[in-house]
């Protein structure tokens, strides 16, 4: 009965990594490819059957996609969209989240829940109505729609800070209260040093999400100055141009940042998460 148990356990053991090993190889190999013809020169990107290992290394792909490409430009304002958008976004959405946590007010519940709600309504109900109100602004051709959205907040981020602040004593906020601090400077001072695990976590996630961002530029940019990293690599394709060897060397790099990024602070990121009560 013993043997028949162990024998269940390791065949059910050895079926799971199987599965596991398996949908690792589905979605990296994708990526690999991408790396592989990246660095394997122009011509490699043709040849049949193809090579799974790189048998030379050559920088031409690369060359070509940041001299015939304003590569340099999409990096610069990807950057600055990113930056700005890690540093409004994290410090509203903290705040809004105090709000929830720490104040009582009526409606305070309902509010939340409203909050939280809007994650469920699809980004293609609000295109059409947010294009109208940035187009009769004068905002298009500008970063300014892909910004001014996330300065008021983030509901997932509201809801990951929410979390973590309503774990932390309320005896703090009343010894702030006994040394004269408002509500913003109990915010500041006592509270947002503790905030450090989601913080890292939100500023990782909108990292991600403003990095990876594709339809927004690609409706409300339309001017070659101010394309993004990800419409420069999709400008890239035309019917009259296709340097398939280009497209991979910079989609290789658009890749390769995000992912260094995770890997730097995954510690930072599940941490923020646990604390939260979303970690599995």
């Amino acid at each position: 009965m013993l043997i028949n148990k162990n024998i269940s356990t390791i065949v059910y053991k050895t079926a799971i990594f199987l599965l596991l090993v398996v949908t690792v190889v589905i979605f990296l190999l994708p990526v690999y490819w991408v790396f592989i013809k990246a660095i394997n020169g122009p011509i490699a990107i043709f040849k049949y059957p193809p090579d799974l290992f790189p048998k030379r290394f050559s920088l031409e792909n690369f060359r070509r996609g940041f001299q015939d490409f304003d590569t340099i430009t999409g990096f610069v304002n990807t950057l600055k969209i990113v930056v700005i958008n890690i540093a409004g976004t994290t410090i509203v959405s903290a705040i809004v989240a105090y709000g929830f946590a720490r104040m009582d007010f009526p409606g305070r519940n309902i509010f939340f829940i409203i909050v939280i709600a809007s994650i469920l309504i699809p980004w293609d109900v609000k295109v059409i109505p947010q294009f109208m109100e940035f187009s009769y602004l004068g905002w298009t051709n500008t970063f300014l729609p892909l910004i001014v959205p996330m300065m008021f907040g983030f509901p997932f981020y509201i809801f990951v800070f929410r979390q973590f602040i309503i774990q932390i004593p309320y005896e703090l906020d009343e010894a702030g209260i006994i040394d004269g601090c408002s509500r913003l400077g109990i915010f500041f001072r006592i509270l947002l040093p503790l905030l450090k695990p989601p913080i890292l976590t939100v500023m990782v996630y909108e990292f991600v999400r403003s990095w990876n961002d594709f339809l927004d530029p690609l409706i409300y940019l339309s001017k070659m100055s101010k394309y993004t990293l990800s419409l420069t690599i999709y400008y890239m394709i035309t019917p009259f141009q296709m340097d398939w060897g280009a497209v991979m060397a910079i989609s290789s790099l658009a890749v390769l940042f995000p992912v260094l990024v995770f890997f730097l602070m995954q510690k930072y990121l599940f941490g923020g998460l646990s604390f939260s009560g979303l970690k599995g």
